[in-house]
């Protein structure tokens, strides 16, 4: 029944398209201003007496196609139209292969669903470790490379970075933001020197 509504509605459109483009035609073969009348809903009636002999056949069929394709619209033709809509728009989701094989490209929103809430649960509660500095001595500078340090010189400036090189009397230091421009620190100006360890969460 909803086919039959919907196939019925579609023929009677298409029949009163046909004769309305028809009318159109019909009005630019007589005159442009008419052509234009023509064209246009409710106007194009003034040019219904001038056209009416060479389209009333055509005229005919597409009235009667307008009335079909409107009763059948309202008996049930709409609710058919929501109802494919609807069904267009429903996504598949199915958790099997069709092919019968393994496809890892093939998965159900669900399963992914149910993955990630595993992941979340599995996550502990707290940090498993923190980043502090530990003291260490002058002398054991060399022993950093590579690492971030907390540097104090001896005029009480402290200074944070990630040694890059050392020279004999100095090292250089990169500091955050700089862009890998590291600067040189004398050896003998250093007062204290601080390296960054993980230790475990408390």
């Amino acid at each position: 029944m909803e086919l039959a509504v919907l196939t019925i509605t579609a023929i009677g459109i298409f029949l009163f398209s046909i004769s309305y483009i028809k009318f159109a035609y019909e009005g630019f073969k007589h005159h442009f201003v008419t052509g234009l009348l023509a064209l246009v809903p409710v106007i194009n009636i003034i040019a219904l007496p001038t056209l009416w002999d060479r389209t009333r056949s055509m005229l005919m069929i597409g009235l009667v196609g307008l009335v079909a394709a409107i009763a059948a619209w309202f008996a049930g033709a709409d609710k058919a139209f929501e109802a494919v809509q609807a069904d267009r728009n429903t996504p598949i989701i199915t958790t099997q292969n069709l092919s019968g094989t393994s496809d890892p490209s093939i998965i159900d929103n669900s399963a992914r669903l149910r993955s990630k809430d595993i992941f979340l649960t599995s996550l502990p509660g707290k940090a498993l470790y923190r980043l502090d500095f530990e003291s260490a001595s002058p002398t054991q500078i060399r022993n950093f490379a590579g690492r971030i340090v907390r540097i104090t010189s001896t005029d009480h400036i402290v200074t944070d970075g990630r040694i890059q090189n050392f020279t004999p009397s100095s090292v250089f230091i990169e500091q955050p933001g700089d862009g890998n421009i590291a600067y040189e620190m004398m050896l003998s100006n250093i007062k204290s020197v601080d390296v960054m360890v993980k230790r475990a969460a408390r």
